[in-house]
């Protein structure tokens, strides 16, 4: 699944898998993952390297915090730049971060999408401020896909936190690195209380 959103920014745009074909930039978002409950995986903080540009995660590295120790997982595929941070539970954590929404802790995992934001306004100017969220709904849109091939739910969390998730990831006040949009991931809870109505009420003539 997370293959799937890596955007192969190193590629010519008309080789890029769709539809990361659709946006001529390097990728400006990583994921700041949430893990909960994924098999090969030790539940835990984990950060996803989406750019091709920062093969070396020194820059990354000197933003956040000391203690996180940038390994790659052992059951981790070779060409996915998927680094852990820090093990341990961190459901209730993924909870304060999202509102307290317990979508965050209960599922498989939870992310939030980080930006290169610093940079990405200086290299390209104010007008770019827009396309880091089209990238954010291409990464939201790709993982409701996958989820659904996969046969589980996922769905984007818009309250979140945003000051809080730089703290925990140790970029705070600085604004290079700002968190825009969150997302989880994992097994549905069809809720009862949603009916689905005919989308046009009797014709009034």
């Amino acid at each position: 699944m997370l293959q799937r959103i890596m955007p192969k920014g190193g590629w010519p745009l008309p080789d890029r898998p769709m539809p990361w074909d659709s946006i001529p930039w390097n990728p400006t978002i990583h994921l700041f993952l949430f893990v909960h409950r994924i098999d090969g995986l030790p539940p835990g903080l984990y950060w996803l390297n989406r750019n091709p540009d920062h093969r070396d995660i020194s820059s990354f590295k000197s933003a956040m915090h000391e203690q996180f120790v940038w390994l790659t997982p052992e059951a981790c595929p070779s060409n996915l730049p998927l680094y852990l941070l820090e093990e341990g539970n961190a459901q209730h954590l993924a909870k304060q971060l999202s509102c307290g929404q317990d979508i965050a802790g209960d599922s498989a995992f939870a992310l939030g999408m980080v930006a290169e934001f610093d940079d990405s306004l200086e290299t390209f100017g104010p007008w770019f401020y827009k396309r880091l969220f089209w990238e954010t709904g291409l990464i939201g849109q790709v993982l409701y896909l996958e989820a659904e091939a996969a046969g589980i739910r996922s769905t984007g969390i818009g309250c979140f936190f945003d000051d809080p998730v730089h703290r925990v990831l140790g970029v705070h006040p600085q604004t290079k690195w700002q968190s825009l949009y969150h997302f989880t991931v994992g097994g549905p809870l069809d809720d009862g209380r949603l009916t689905t109505l005919p989308p046009y009420g009797p014709h009034v003539t």
